[in-house]
């Protein structure tokens, strides 16, 4: 059995933009009154309502007033971006998701500023409207061939809901995340299922920016939306785990967050969904497990209940695991033989005195815990209470490999 991925669709305009790719387009204009901008607005409106049409009408009053191709192609590169996208495309794509870009602009606008922004590798998918002529003029087709009439809420030239529908038919994807700004893309939310998740992006230095997709949905910034996405993931399903057993369901957990797994008599760690082995349920037995700078938190431990053949846990540099973490890893005292915690912010000496009850421990490291306050007392606990481990708490331990490179 394949493990699946989660989808990320992106609204461009406005949601991955600080502002519509048109506006940038239209500024470009020498002349404001021959672009003619009313009579063009009211086509649209009122006749065709076809963003490409429109947008070719722009180009062609632009060209009327010598702006060059290489002029419309160099601001597509300067489009400005909502704070925080580089971030969250790069977390996303380390974290084994697909991104794909869904607009109603045209496919060259989003190629060309992605790609200036560095971005463009992260991507899986851009779902526009093509272009089909560059030079002397820029001419955009229609995504939708014949134009659609199905979707009364859309455009006739492109209906996000039915390339939501499309990428659902594959049943390559476990959960759809949908990201818009709420205009136009009530279609996109009505086209999810109970599990995906939709959100309308705002920007918290215009407050007036908030269109919210549907009454369920969450209006939320960059910065936010990371957050929500790790409480989604470390969510324990345990239908999942009776399906497909515990050890794989914790490794699809893991790698899910960003971390990584080992599994019984295998020499390599897996830090991608899809190099998971398959087989029967309890066929492979994680034996270690790493976490570095993953996003897990310690409702994700609950995937800890049932692994019987887990001997390290080695997790660095995880802002969001705390004292109720290693609580947890009592599910697996009997196996669990080494533990090393580094650099982890919320980790205090409670959290560090749960250790004492994990009996078959032989090999403990620590380094770089900020929040304990009393080293010497803990200390003292778990070489009292675990007398066969070595322990060793040394701020000079240096950090991971993978670290650096992540």
């Amino acid at each position: 059995m394949n493990s699946k991925l989660n989808m990320f669709i992106f609204d461009f305009d406005e949601t991955l933009s600080v502002r519509s790719s048109a506006i940038h387009i239209e500024e470009l204009a020498y002349d404001k009154q021959k672009l003619n901008l009313d009579d063009i607005n009211n086509r649209y409106e009122k006749l065709h309502h076809c963003w490409n049409i429109r947008m070719n009408e722009v180009h062609e009053c632009l060209a009327q007033q010598g702006i060059q191709t290489e002029q419309l192609i160099e601001t597509f590169r300067t489009i400005e971006l909502s704070p925080g996208v580089n971030e969250l495309f790069h977390n996303i794509f380390i974290n084994n998701g697909r991104i794909v870009v869904m607009s109603n602009a045209c496919d060259l606008v989003i190629k060309e500023c992605l790609h200036a922004q560095n971005l463009l590798q992260y991507v899986y998918k851009i779902e526009s409207n093509p272009v089909r002529q560059i030079y002397p003029i820029i001419i955009i087709d229609e995504y939708e061939k014949p134009l659609q009439t199905i979707c009364k809420i859309c455009e006739p030239n492109l209906c996000k809901g039915s390339i939501i529908d499309k990428y659902r038919d594959k049943n390559k994807y476990d959960q759809i995340i949908f990201i818009g700004d709420g205009d136009n893309d009530v279609c996109a939310a009505l086209h999810l299922n109970k599990n995906d998740i939709a959100f309308a992006k705002y920007d918290e230095k215009d407050n007036t920016k908030i269109y919210p997709i549907l009454s369920s949905s969450s209006t939320i910034t960059y910065r936010q939306f990371w957050n929500s996405l790790n409480i989604v993931w470390n969510k324990y399903d345990r239908k999942r785990a009776q399906e497909i057993g515990p050890d794989r369901a914790c490794a699809e957990w893991l790698l899910r967050c960003g971390g990584s797994v080992r599994f019984k008599n295998w020499g390599t760690f897996i830090s991608n969904n899809n190099a998971l082995p398959t087989g029967a349920p309890g066929q492979f037995k994680i034996e270690e497990i790493r976490a570095i700078k993953a996003c897990i938190t310690s409702e994700g431990f609950a995937y800890l209940d049932g692994l019987t053949d887990l001997k390290k846990i080695h997790l660095e540099k995880c802002d969001q695991i705390n004292d109720s973490s290693i609580a947890r890893c009592n599910k697996i005292k009997d196996t669990l033989e080494s533990i090393t915690l580094i650099d982890l912010i919320q980790i205090s000496e409670n959290g560090l005195a749960y250790l004492a009850g994990l009996t078959n421990l032989k090999h403990i490291i620590l380094t770089h815990l900020p929040s304990v306050k009393h080293r010497e007392a803990v200390l003292k606990l778990l070489k009292n209470e675990l007398p066969r481990c070595t322990i060793n708490y040394d701020d000079k331990h240096p950090s991971s490999k993978e670290l650096k490179e992540k």
